[in-house]
């Protein structure tokens, strides 16, 4: 047995970075540790081959015990270090990384904005209130006399206030004259008092609203008096270390020693980055975040609070809580004020959660007339329907394609990565553009589906997804499994490869678009509904607001219906989260919305049938059935 005492040092290239460990240690957890930048989509549980390392000299071994030496490319994760090592770290194997805008582009800002303002009432209040001084006559006790003040100014019955106020009460009244400055969290059944300052001091109350998606995460710094934003940031979920998507995740959480620690961890440390660079910016202080309001996914929420997230997905698929409790900050490491409250919006299901609910509260679904489809493509694909005030709402397991998980060629939206493709018939000729302008590095997932619709109508690929082997272009070579297509040539893109795409790429995008259409398609003939019935669809999510819609009917993601009954709503659920801090009608609002949502559990089994039916339909670009798509060019009918 190797002895756990003993010290390594693993050098990693080309960052020429050391970093010291045990021996025995797993590589993967080590290169983590350090922070080194390495894919890990199925969290470290050896089936995506994607922390592939190559070994420059040292020693080390497989946990299988096989011995690993200089020249091979074992995988990060299944790999042991067992002496020094020095390794290099391809270009393939690093997660992309880049600067995450929080921000809406102008084609989105010109669609969202609200039928009517949403008042500023906030789940977090301030209120000036001035006491009877106590008198032998009047006894009554600094906090009963507190409340009595706050009843007769809000109209609120019942209050109670935190330790650290009560600590604090009796010096605070009397430093200030019996005059002072409540600060109060709206917890619908009662009001809890967390804060009493003086005159001076009462402007330091704040709020914010998180948005906590499985790829990134949005905050929002909102001033409580006015309702105005000091300013948002955003930064990728430090949880993508333990995997892409959700399902990885909870995996990680089960597998690993402390899994669920380690992802609670991940994300507060996301959240608290972004605090302090919004306190920052705006010049204010941590501990004047009063309240906080965190849309997320189910398992978001769960990891969040370090709540067991693994029966999320085993059937019958039951989380351990939709609603969470508000809680104080301090009990899940937020630095914000300690007593600042901590809300999340609820969830409908294990996977339709908080976020969609926020969704649908900003784009006022209820109160739409017109038949509306709301539809937030990320990780996964959580679409909901409103039709007559009712909502039915599904998952659909779309994976992490559609943002380059999961695709040899894929990448996130960074620098480089290609996000419009045209190739001309017969395939030779492609043109393309990267975000910057920037030598290509991979392609994301707008430019995906550009390049699925441009390689299926020019001929490159047929309707099943299958390469044109009859092609005569340059571009298409056979490759170690199948064939493979060279969208950008080495001397174009960053590290001087090939950028290509192959064949399982291919399959598995069109895997993603037919579970998003299928999902659609569920909701729609549960209702005895047809594609033309919906008067509009909401496309969520800053994926989607750079979607090209042509494109994306043309392969059959979305149904065939005019273009101008598609709208772009951006981050509807940040704006969701933001919208219930500033007004708690809205909160109560969102309450009542994830209680009258139906949650169609595609899982399940009268509904599994139907889905795998619509599904396996839907795996043809654009469908088996023509007619569906009448916009859309014949294409290849052989395949069928």
């Amino acid at each position: 047995m190797l002895s756990t005492n003993t010290r390594c040092t693993v050098t990693v290239m080309p960052d020429e970075a050391e970093i010291e460990c045990s021996r025995g240690d797993n590589l993967l957890e080590a290169l983590h540790r350090a922070e080194v930048e390495i894919k890990s989509l199925c969290g470290g549980a050896g089936t995506c081959g994607s922390c592939r390392v190559i070994v420059e000299s040292g020693q080390a071994r497989t946990d299988d015990g096989d011995v690993i030496s200089e020249g091979d490319d074992p995988l990060a994760c299944r790999t042991e270090v067992t002496a020094d090592l020095q390794l290099h770290v391809p270009e393939e194997s690093r997660r992309a990384e880049g600067e995450v805008s929080a921000d809406e582009p102008r084609h989105v800002l010109g669609t969202v904005r609200p039928d009517r303002e949403v008042p500023v009432d906030p789940v977090c209040q301030v209120t000036p209130v001035k006491l009877t001084p106590p008198s032998l006559a009047d006894n009554t006790s600094d906090f009963d006399r507190t409340c009595r003040a706050l009843r007769e100014v809000t109209g609120r019955e019942a209050f109670s206030a935190s330790h650290s106020v009560l600590r604090g009460m009796a010096g605070s009244l009397r430093e200030n004259d019996w005059e002072s400055t409540a600060l109060w969290v709206d917890l619908q059944t009662h009001g809890e008092l967390i804060d009493l300052l003086s005159p001076e001091a009462a402007g330091e109350a704040y709020g914010l609203a998180v948005d906590i998606g499985t790829t990134t995460v949005v905050a929002d710094l909102v001033d409580l008096r006015n309702g105005e934003s000091l300013g948002r940031a955003g930064e990728y979920n430090e949880q993508q270390r333990c995997g892409e998507d959700v399902i990885s995740r909870i995996n990680f959480a089960s597998q690993k020693d402390n899994g669920i620690q380690i992802l609670k961890e991940a994300v507060t440390g996301t959240i608290n980055r972004l605090i302090e660079q919004l306190v920052r910016e705006a010049g204010v202080c941590e501990r004047g975040i009063r309240a906080v309001v965190c849309a997320g996914n189910t398992t978001m929420i769960h990891t969040l609070y370090g709540l067991d997230p693994n029966n999320i997905r085993r059937q019958p698929y039951i989380p351990t809580v939709g609603t969470v409790p508000p809680l104080r900050a301090a009990e899940i490491e937020l630095n914000t004020d300690p007593d600042a409250r901590v809300f999340s919006l609820p969830a409908v299901g294990s996977f339709v959660g908080g976020d969609i609910v926020a969704g649908a509260l900003s784009s006022r679904l209820t109160e739409r007339e017109e038949m509306t489809l709301l539809v937030d493509i990320g990780t996964n694909g959580e679409i909901v329907l409103a039709a007559g005030g009712s909502l039915l709402a599904c998952s659909a397991s779309a994976g992490p394609a559609f943002e380059g998980g999961g695709i040899s060629c894929g990448t996130r939206a960074v620098p480089g990565a290609v996000e419009r493709f045209r190739i001309a018939p017969g395939g030779d000729d492609v043109t393309y553009r990267t975000i910057g302008g920037q030598p290509a590095v991979g392609v994301c997932g707008t430019g995906l589906i550009d390049l699925l619709d441009s390689l299926l109508q020019a001929g490159v690929i047929n309707r099943s997804g299958r390469f044109n082997t009859e092609l005569e272009s340059d571009r298409l070579r056979e490759a170690d499994e199948g064939y493979e297509y060279v969208l950008v040539p080495g001397d174009e893109t960053r590290d001087g490869a090939d950028l290509t795409i192959e064949t399982a790429d291919i399959r598995n995008l069109i895997r993603s678009k037919a579970a998003i259409y299928a999902g659609i398609r569920m909701l729609l003939t549960n209702l005895a509904l047809d594609e033309d019935a919906v008067g509009r669809i909401l496309i969520a999510g800053g994926f989607g607001t750079h979607i090209n819609l042509d494109a994306a009917v043309s392969i059959g993601l979305f149904p065939d219906i005019e273009r101008d009954r598609f709208q772009f709503v951006g981050n509807s659920a940040l704006r969701g989260a933001r919208q219930a801090l500033i007004d708690r009608d809205s909160m109560r609002d969102a309450q009542e919305l994830a209680r009258g949502m139906t949650y169609l559990e595609l899982s399940a089994d009268e509904q599994a049938a139907a889905f795998m039916d619509e599904f396996v339909a839907a795996e043809f670009l654009p469908h088996t059935e023509m007619e569906r798509f009448p916009s859309a060019a014949p294409g290849d009918t052989s395949a069928l």
